[in-house]
């Protein structure tokens, strides 16, 4: 059995970090790092954009050069997944029959992509998008198809129907929410999505679902739920992922409510040694008094390299602000804080209906009164750290709200 003073699980952007973190403190512990996947670290936003286009290719997803792990002392083990964790006798096991032991685990194990419990979902040309494969095959796929529905209005669903538009795919959306990315849109902003993505050819259906896929082995057409009947010979159904916490539930980790694992603020889980970074992770945050899990890039990257960081003997708490971002046609837009809740939004700029070109627009959220996020587009640079600085303030509605409206005044002295 080789044993090494640090594993890490996972070959997505939390693991690379963890890795590149434990670099940062420890230049010489040995590390392995174990990508069920049989490609280096990459990171996953190009696939549903630049990959999925075929602008960027597989040198611009991976996270590192070809040499970089063998320059580091980092042996990465990549095409077979840790299939057990001992946590009493600090070991993992390999599907491949190896097995490691540890000083220090992070678990970095993400998620896979959901497919909908309807029938019909097995029918070759129909897609889920979480890999290099998948984006691969949809390009592939596209070039021969003559329309394409996509199953999701949150952002993989949006970023890939966009993606399949530009590559001159007549395109379908369904999905049962009432407003493109109505989790974090207000109804103006959604409105304005809509009429942008219609302007592109994207016919847009809201509450609206699948309930069967029909074709002889490929798939030809979709039965939604309002009765009718969709012809598509390519579906990508972007329906959010299940959790990679197998691993960590088979060990008897602390698990949370909504399937996350626990852990501290040093990104600790309820087993000593083992530590936990990306979207598996429900982690207390100190902005907002509360445990938080989110699935986006940037909470993948600070999270890993914090806990490989804290694993090499920092330990320092993890207290950076949720963000994230996303880009739709010629929009590109920002996000920081927790948008899991608000009832009432300040608009400062100016939003443009039926084009973003052009639009410099911020939405202020808040719940019960109290802010809890921005969104951001087209906004000035010296704008974002003030953004920042007023969700971790989390200032009162009624105290700021006319204040925020007028662009006059400077964000730094709110």
């Amino acid at each position: 059995m080789d044993t090494y003073k640090y594993v890490v699980l996972g070959g997505g952007l939390a693991g690379e970090r963890t890795c590149d973190g434990i670099r940062r403190v420890d230049t010489a512990g040995s590390v392995a790092l174990v990508a069920g996947e049989a490609h280096p670290p990459y990171q996953r936003p190009p696939l549903s954009k630049g990959s999925l286009t075929g602008r960027k290719g597989l040198a611009r997803v991976s996270l590192q050069e070809s040499s970089y792990y063998d320059d580091h002392g980092i042996d990465l083990i990549t095409g077979v997944r840790a299939i057990a964790v001992s946590p009493d006798v600090h070991q993992v096991e390999l599907a491949d029959g190896r097995a490691l032991g540890y000083q220090r685990l992070c678990l970095a194990t993400g998620g896979v992509a959901r497919r909908l419990p309807i029938p019909g979902t097995d029918l070759s040309g129909v897609y889920t998008l979480r890999t290099i494969g998948d984006a691969d095959r949809i390009r592939e796929a596209a070039g021969a198809c003559e329309s394409a529905l996509v199953v999701g209005g949150s952002f993989i669903g949006s970023e890939a129907a966009a993606s399949l538009a530009q590559l001159g795919l007549p395109v379908t959306m369904v999905f049962p929410e009432t407003r493109l990315l109505e989790r974090l849109a207000p109804e103006p902003l959604g409105l304005t999505l809509r009429a942008m993505f219609e302007a592109r050819s994207v016919q847009v259906r809201p509450g609206t679902r699948p309930v069967r896929f029909e074709g002889a082995e490929t798939v030809q057409r979709a039965l939604l739920d309002d009765g009718s009947a969709l012809d598509a010979d390519l579906v990508v159904l972007g329906v959010g992922i299940d959790l990679g916490t197998g691993l960590a539930v088979d060990a008897g980790l602390e698990i949370g409510d909504r399937g996350a694992v626990i852990v501290d603020e040093f990104l600790c889980t309820s087993a000593p040694d083992i530590y936990a970074a990306g979207d598996i992770v429900s982690w207390p945050d100190p902005t907002f008094g509360t445990r938080l899990r989110v699935e986006h890039w940037d909470v993948a990257r600070r999270q890993g390299l914090r806990a490989g960081r804290n694993m090499a003997g920092e330990e320092k708490p993890y207290t950076s602000l949720p963000y994230f971002f996303s880009d739709l046609f010629d929009l590109s837009f920002e996000v920081w804080g927790n948008l899991a809740a608000w009832d009432q939004t300040v608009l400062r700029g100016t939003l443009v209906r039926g084009t973003l070109e052009g639009g410099s627009f911020g939405y202020y959220y808040f719940d019960s009164g109290r802010m809890v996020g921005v969104l951001a587009a087209g906004r000035p640079d010296d704008e974002r750290k003030p953004m920042q600085a007023l969700v971790r303030a989390r200032p009162r509605y009624d105290r700021i709200a006319e204040r925020l409206r007028d662009e006059s005044v400077d964000l730094t002295t709110l």
